[in-house]
């Protein structure tokens, strides 16, 4: 195979790319507009351009193939992101902070308002997924311990109990940010506020 044949195959993968994130990105917006049940490929191909056979090249699955990978796109945005913010904090209101900012933030905009919004509807499209939620519990209910071994939580409480409830805390605020956009960085400080109650040194 020679250079020129590398540089063709090279662009049309690029091109493959590139139709499969234009459908991801119109499916995304989609889904924060109608929801899942209200989520047609054909609409989905006339939104990103393309022919509903295009849509299905990329994903022989349908509908259901192509929610799962924006789920999973997002995901792993958030997750990234929110590792990333978590690392630059000095303590530990910030660092659970930080992952309430990564995950509102992505709900507060349009390709991510579905994020904050799944219903039950789509649940089974989701079997076996490890939700962003579970992986942010488990860096929370870290923070919570080493926060409780420097003295900053009181010992009674239960850290799972405790982190499960910041989690839903933080879920909750997606959601609203979701609705309400505007609510975005509020929502996150009501987040930390609370965190930092909780850490409040015990008398």
């Amino acid at each position: 195979m020679n250079l020129k044949t590398d540089e063709r195959l090279s662009l049309r993968e690029r091109n493959r790319l590139r139709t499969r994130s234009d459908i991801l990105d119109a499916t995304a917006e989609m889904l924060g507009e109608v929801g899942y049940a209200g989520l047609a490929l054909e609409e989905v191909s006339q939104r990103a351009g393309l022919s509903r056979g295009t849509v299905y090249a990329h994903f022989p699955g349908g509908r259901d193939d192509v929610v799962r990978e924006v789920y999973l796109r997002v995901a792993d945005a958030v997750h990234a992101r929110g590792i990333h913010l978590r690392e630059e904090a000095n303590d530990a209101a910030g660092r659970i902070a930080a992952l309430a900012r990564a995950f509102v933030e992505m709900t507060s905009s349009p390709s991510g308002r579905f994020y904050g919004l799944m219903g039950p509807d789509v649940e089974p499209v989701l079997s076996g997924v490890r939700r962003t939620s579970e992986s942010f519990e488990e860096l929370i209910k870290l923070d919570l311990s080493t926060a409780r071994t420097a003295g900053q939580l009181h010992q009674g409480p239960d850290i799972d109990a405790l982190a499960t409830a910041l989690s839903g805390a933080i879920r909750a605020s997606g959601a609203r940010a979701a609705v309400k956009p505007g609510t975005a960085e509020q929502q996150i400080a009501a987040v930390k506020l609370l965190v930092e109650g909780l850490l409040s040194k015990p008398v």
